[in-house]
């Protein structure tokens, strides 16, 4: 079990959030509205009603709609306006693989780096935070406590661009991997055993078996997508 972008609504302590543009700002609110299931997939997003809600004026919010086009959130029709994107189960299953790569790549970087400064002390609190919630009916706070571990690992890995293409893809599947903790049997028990595995793995500074524990964090998430019916992969 995992889970956007390093700049949302939760960073990892010590990080201080960039002033953001106009149209960063609406970007941002946008995905929050998808990832908190204000606005769910297949629902058009009025240009008319979002210009009044965030206060801004058509330009920014289309040069925003487009960004979050390209991040693959929304989906743009000439003559049909903006919706929110429908992932079937090959598009959710090509991110996983991605990500599976990606975010190996960051545990065996973060390995790498894990007795500098403060970075042990960090990735346990972010750890042990998944830890206290593995039995909580709290769905909400263990996603965030799931997804500031996962952010820490990449910040940890100081590589800033690898952390945008990881939270480019994370977006996306937020949702359904919050159906998958709230539905699935066992699901956070899993999640919060292959958080330990890494977290043992990064802390010795074993590169190799860290980005194999991260791998396998990663498949497990994609085999729940696997058991999900179709009309959940939204």
């Amino acid at each position: 079990m995992e889970t956007p972008q390093l700049m949302s609504k939760k960073q990892p302590a010590g990080i201080t959030p960039k002033k953001l543009t106009v149209v960063e700002q609406a970007a941002h609110e946008i995905r929050q509205r998808i990832r908190d299931g204000r606005v769910v997939p297949g629902q058009r997003l009025i240009e008319a009603e979002l210009t009044e809600d965030l206060g801004i004026s058509r330009g920014p919010l289309r040069e925003a709609l487009w960004r979050l086009s390209g991040e693959g959130l929304v989906t743009i029709e000439p003559n049909k306006g903006v919706s929110v994107k429908r992932l079937n189960r090959e598009e959710v299953l090509n991110i996983y693989a991605i990500r599976e790569m990606l975010e190996g790549l960051a545990a065996r970087l973060a390995a790498q780096h894990i007795n500098e400064g403060d970075n042990l002390k960090r990735l346990k609190i972010a750890k042990n935070d998944t830890v206290k919630l593995e039995h909580s009916l709290d769905v909400t706070s263990y996603m965030q406590a799931n997804e500031a571990f996962h952010d820490t690992i990449v910040i940890l890995s100081g590589n800033e661009q690898l952390g945008d293409l990881i939270a480019q893809l994370r977006w996306p599947l937020f949702r359904i991997q919050f159906k998958q903790v709230l539905t699935g049997s066992g699901s956070t028990s899993q999640s919060v055993k292959d958080h330990k595995d890494i977290f043992n793995a990064i802390k010795t500074g074993d590169p190799a078996r860290a980005e194999r524990a991260m791998r396998r964090h990663i498949c497990h998430s994609a085999d729940a997508v696997k058991r999900l019916n179709d009309p959940e992969l939204v």
